[in-house]
C-alpha cells in the first residue's frame, strides 16, 4: 500500500499538509520532492498525489488522480464511551475502533466515570494515525464535548437506528447479536468499570436504548467498546 497522508486543505488540484503531517512524511518516512503518495481529506475521498514542494512545516502535494478507498457500508456506528482512568487504555480503544471502522465517538460522562478530562488534540491525532495505518479515507468524528446519557439519547429522538446499552446485569437480556440487523445504523453507550447506575439505565431506556449483553464475560470499558464495534461489523458481513 502506498503511503497515506491526511490534509484538511485540498483545493484547486493541490493538498497542503500541516506541520505534523509534513514532518512525518519527510523526516520519518523519508519522502522527497517528486515521490508519489496517497492523500485523503478524511471525508471519504482519496487521490494519488506527487510531492510538489517538500517543507517540514507545509508540504504541498499535486493531485494526480482520484483513488478508491475501502468499500463503504450502509449505516454507521456511533460509540459513546465512559473514558477509563488510564489514558493509554482510552487511546488503545480509539486506535482499535478506528481500525475496525467507526463513524462517531463521544466521551460519556456518568456517575461512575473515572476520567473527566481529556485532550481533544491528542486524541484527534491518534484517530488520524489509525485511519492512515488502516488505509481508510474516512476519519471518525470525535465530539469535542462530553455527553450524558440523556444528551446522547436526545441526539436521535426519532431516529430508526438501533440504540443499545451493554450492561453487566446478567439477567434475561438479549445479546447484541440477536437484536442487530445487517446494515443498520447503531448507537452504543458503553459505561464505566462500575457499570451504569440503575437511574442511568432507566434514563437510557426512556430515551430508546435497549439493554443488551456482549457476551458471557465481564469486560473492561475499552474492551467492551472494541467488542461492540467488532461484533457489529461481523454481523453486517454475515
Amino acid at each position: 500500500m502506498m503511503t497515506l497522508a491526511y490534509s484538511t486543505r485540498i483545493e484547486g488540484g493541490q493538498a497542503l499538509l500541516d506541520p505534523d503531517e509534513s514532518g512525518h512524511l519527510l523526516q520519518v518516512l523519508r519522502k522527497r520532492k517528486g515521490d508519489q503518495v496517497w492523500v485523503t481529506d478524511g471525508l471519504g475521498q482519496g487521490w494519488i498525489a506527487e510531492i510538489a514542494h517538500a517543507d517540514r512545516k507545509a508540504t504541498m502535494l499535486h493531485l494526480l488522480e482520484p483513488v478508491s478507498g475501502p468499500a463503504s457500508w450502509k449505516g454507521d456506528i456511533h460509540i459513546a464511551l465512559a473514558p477509563p482512568k488510564q489514558a493509554a487504555r482510552l487511546e488503545w480503544f480509539l486506535e482499535k475502533v478506528t481500525e475496525i471502522g467507526v463513524d462517531r465517538i463521544s466521551m460519556l460522562m456518568t456517575h461512575r466515570t473515572e476520567r473527566t478530562r481529556w485532550r481533544f488534540d491528542r486524541l484527534q491525532r491518534i484517530l488520524i494515525a489509525a485511519m492512515k495505518q488502516s488505509g481508510q479515507f474516512k476519519l471518525p468524528l470525535l465530539d469535542p464535548e462530553d455527553l450524558t446519557i440523556a444528551q446522547l439519547a436526545a441526539l436521535y429522538p426519532d431516529d430508526e437506528r438501533l440504540k443499545v446499552i451493554p450492561t453487566c446485569d446478567w439477567g434475561n437480556l438479549p445479546r447484541l447479536s440477536s437484536v442487530y440487523r445487517a446494515g443498520q445504523s447503531v448507537v452504543v453507550a458503553i459505561g464505566p468499570e462500575g457499570d451504569f447506575t440503575p437511574e442511568e439505565i432507566e434514563t437510557a431506556i426512556q430515551g430508546g436504548f435497549q439493554p443488551v449483553l456482549l457476551g458471557d464475560n465481564r469486560l473492561r470499558t475499552e474492551t467492551a467498546g472494541v467488542m461492540a464495534c467488532a461484533q457489529i461489523h461481523t454481523l453486517h458481513d454475515l
